[in-house]
């Protein structure tokens, strides 16, 4: 989910302009990279230490504040990687100007990348940057289907949280200046065009800026005007339900709507909420990047920052840049990793892995890498050696669990399977590979009611961004559990 809003023009003319800046490595000429880890996010940039760390509290900050916009409950187990880059010009290398901030999903979970301050390079992306990117990671945890103008929406109206200077209070809600000139100046687009928003492409600055004032405008009146009827269409996307039909069910035609929204845009009283916070953690872990590293880093800007260049570009720059990794340091795991994405030779990323946990015996990355590529047959003791290290040193990561629940399945070891798998769907709610894993523990567990609740679940998550064959593979999978376990489980919800 892009950040745009305000920069657009200028960061075309970047784009287009004389060459910009790099994020380079210091013996290239660049700047001295820094990672900072804290309780729910790693932090890798080339902003100065203090800056970087800063950005870090920061964050944590952010996320106790934003977890209120979903209740006092809501406290997901999440790890975020970051990566700042010190200006628009030089994220715009990797970006081609498209946008300040980004979110993307990554084998590790989500991945915001960012830019510094848009007026002062070098210092922490402004506080809006930061919460609009991180609204979008939390929204994964709540809403397992969401149509673009929703999650705009509430990224734009989260953005504008404030925080007290002592971070022992956050507000919430203020009205976004820029979007409701916008929509008082030039008006709104209705809901019917916004849902035509998600798989439409927007290229136009003054038509995107209008698309997401417009959504901004209808989430944050919504939120003050309909907060019961928002909040149960908003259950009923927590349960996998099709966006339209949830909201169908509970807006109908959405007539009266439109009938308030020119009153409200007019009235100026908008809800504001001042929300006391509990204490964050606050221990860091500093460490200076080597080359390897921060090699590494490009090569992943590259191969997922997004813009308009092409993959096939796009690919050959990330191995670049993992080949120069691999060559300052052939045992660097962000590098190693990457390449096994990149490329395709399993016999040189299983020698590769091997060498990495030799190598750091305490990375889980480095134990998943040799899982993966270990042929179970031939070696099924370090198999199961390198599935449970990984998730013992990966405990947040939900693709590695899942990788464990499944090996606990092939074995037999259903008990296990099943534990493992519902920390998987704990850790990412919105993947449905963890309902699949959970449903079959469950079905071998003869627990009926509670596989076709999971595996109808899993169908429910289904997209078009889901080969063919695997739909109808889940499909029939739920077909089966429902046969074998009989009519009682038909009405079963989910």
């Amino acid at each position: 989910m892009a950040f745009r809003r305000g920069w657009i023009g200028l960061v075309l003319v970047l784009a287009v302009g004389c060459a910009t800046p790099r994020a380079l490595c210091p013996r290239e000429g660049g700047d001295t990279w820094t990672e900072v880890q804290s309780r729910h996010f790693r932090v890798r940039t080339n902003l100065r230490p203090a800056a970087a760390a800063e950005t870090a509290r920061e964050l944590e900050l952010l996320r106790r504040a934003l977890l209120f916009a979903w209740g006092p409950d809501f406290a997901p187990e999440d790890f975020v990687d970051v990566v700042i880059l010190r200006d628009l010009k030089e994220l715009s290398e990797f970006t081609q100007g498209h946008f300040s901030g980004h979110k993307r999903a990554t084998d590790r979970g989500s991945l915001l990348i960012l830019s510094g301050h848009d007026d002062v390079p070098g210092r922490k992306p402004s506080l809006q940057l930061q919460a609009h990117e991180l609204t979008h990671h939390l929204s994964d945890y709540v809403l397992l289907h969401r149509p673009k103008w929703l999650s705009e929406g509430l990224a734009g109206y989260l953005e504008t949280v404030e925080l007290t200077p002592d971070g022992s209070q956050a507000i919430l809600g203020r009205p976004s200046p820029w979007n409701l000139e916008r929509v008082r100046e030039d008006g709104w687009l209705d809901l019917d065009a916004l849902w035509d928003w998600d798989g439409k492409s927007v290229t136009d600055p003054d038509a995107q800026a209008r698309y997401y004032a417009s959504a901004w405008l209808w989430v944050h009146y919504l939120i003050n005007k309909h907060p019961s009827r928002f909040d149960a269409f908003q259950a009923l996307l927590a349960r996998a339900e099709s966006p339209r039909r949830a909201w169908k069910s509970v807006f109908g035609d959405g007539a009266d709507l439109k009938e308030g929204l020119g009153a409200y845009v007019a009235s100026g009283l908008y809800a504001v909420l001042t929300q006391p916070l509990p204490p964050i953690p606050t221990e860091l872990a500093s460490r200076e990047l080597d080359s390897a590293e921060i090699h590494a880093i490009r090569g992943l800007l590259y191969f997922k920052a997004g813009g308009v260049m092409s993959y096939v570009e796009r690919l050959e720059k990330a191995r670049a840049e993992v080949e120069q990794g691999l060559r300052e340091d052939p045992t660097n795991v962000s590098a190693a990793v990457l390449a096994a994405q990149v490329y395709a030779d399993n016999d040189e990323h299983l020698e590769r892995a091997r060498a990495l946990v030799k190598a750091h015996p305490d990375s889980g990355s480095a134990w998943d890498l040799l899982a993966v590529y270990l042929d179970a047959s031939a070696e099924p003791e370090l198999v199961a050696q390198a599935r449970q290290s990984a998730a013992r040193l990966l405990p947040l990561n939900a693709r590695v669990q899942q990788n464990l629940a499944r090996h606990h399945l092939s074995k037999g070891r259903l008990e296990e399977g099943l534990t493992v798998a519902r920390r998987a769907v704990a850790l990412a709610p919105d993947n449905l590979l963890g309902h699949v894993l959970q449903a079959e523990a469950l079905f071998r567990l003869e627990r009926c009611p509670e596989a076709v609740a999971h595996q109808r679940r899993a169908v429910a998550l289904l997209t078009g961004i889901h080969p063919e064959p695997f739909r109808k593979q889940t499909r029939s999978i739920l077909k089966s559990y429902e046969a074998k376990c009989g009519e009682a489980v038909k009405t079963t919800p989910p």
